[in-house]
């Protein structure tokens, strides 16, 4: 028979501002996340990661049926004592028993009256050069394709996001309290996303940044205004358009070129030759130097019409009936995973 241990929640005495609660027993992580030396600035010196199926030590609780645990993390920078969103994993209160992290309700993004967004902007990133320039703070899927271990982001573009234009048309329909959280990067706080099983596994592969909650900040920001059928139907807009160039002689390029330096012209003549009459003048490039190198680390493709994932035949008149935009930078080199 097993018995479930009895315990406490002890509030601090001697310092009655504060609202943390001890607790006993374990987190047992059941996703990759961060571990935070200071929870509300973001601070995470080291780049603690908790690890999935992992036990670690339980401290407490920032309040009581709080968002945030405390948990011991062995052998990293500065302080031990490390905070993890409730939503990473279980808290073991005695041996055979767990209860779930109890993270609270998000509230709900309240959808806005119109049509489909006509007029878009899709962004999509050479994940070696954004990970080999240290663009914004490091990110457990750098660590994992710096190892080797995402093939896919290593030869082909993976998506940063669909953005609807003009460029401040965001956040429609999304709550202060959700904005706050998005504006403050905390991304893994963010409502879960309404996706099938489908469309998930192949956002995981085609959106690297998704292990950092990259595609719930595109969503609140850029796909609240998208008006396709929800999270669902944005992505399935966003991963149409991403396949139909990664599947293209456009992709074959870039893989044969991968550690080579390459004209932006010859990538934007490919559009033209794979999606048809002046497609390569909706494209521009951004790159962006690591010290040694001008590295390609982003496209952005103009679509003007509404994007049907059902019809990719039809993305190329989108790109010819946008308007002809900046090409960026003339040329680049295709960086290869690892750093350089």
């Amino acid at each position: 028979m097993r018995f479930i241990l009895p315990f406490c929640l002890l509030l601090p005495v001697a310092q009655p501002a504060l609202s943390q609660v001890k607790l006993d027993g374990f987190f047992i992580a059941t996703e990759i996340c961060e571990g935070f030396q200071s929870k509300n600035k973001g601070t995470n010196p080291g780049f603690a990661l908790v690890e999935p199926m992992r036990a670690y030590e339980m401290i407490g609780i920032n309040k009581a049926g709080g968002d945030f645990f405390q948990v011991k993390m062995p052998g990293e920078p500065v302080t031990e004592d490390r905070w993890v969103h409730a939503g990473c994993g279980l808290h073991v209160v005695a041996a055979g028993t767990a209860t779930p992290a109890p993270p609270p309700e998000p509230p709900a993004v309240t959808p806005e009256p119109g049509g489909e967004s006509a007029d878009n902007l899709l962004a999509l990133s050479w994940q070696p050069a954004f990970c080999e320039t240290g663009a914004g703070r490091p990110k457990a899927e750098c660590q994992v394709l710096n190892d080797g271990d995402l093939p896919h982001a290593a030869a082909q573009f993976s998506v940063h996001g669909l953005w609807p234009q003009p460029r401040g048309n965001v956040f429609c329909g999304v709550p202060d309290s959700l904005k706050r959280l998005d504006d403050a990067r905390r991304w893994g706080e963010l409502p879960a996303l309404d996706l099938t099983a489908d469309t998930r596994e192949a956002l995981e592969v085609a959106m690297p940044g998704a292990a950092s909650f990259l595609h719930r900040h595109e969503w609140i920001k850029h796909g609240t205004c998208h008006k396709a059928g929800g999270a669902e139907g944005y992505y399935l807009d966003t991963l149409a358009v991403t396949n139909a160039i990664n599947d293209s002689a456009i992709g074959d390029f870039l893989e044969a070129h991968v550690g080579t330096e390459v004209e932006m012209a010859e990538i934007r003549l490919l559009f033209d030759q794979v999606f048809g009459g002046n497609a390569g003048d909706a494209v521009q490039f951004h790159c962006r130097n690591d010290g040694n190198r001008f590295l390609l680390q982003e496209i952005r493709v103009a679509m003007v019409g509404v994007i049907d994932h059902a019809d990719p035949d039809s993305f190329g008149a989108l790109m010819q009936a946008a308007e002809r935009q900046p090409q960026g930078c003339d040329a680049a080199v295709i960086d290869p995973a690892g750093l350089q």
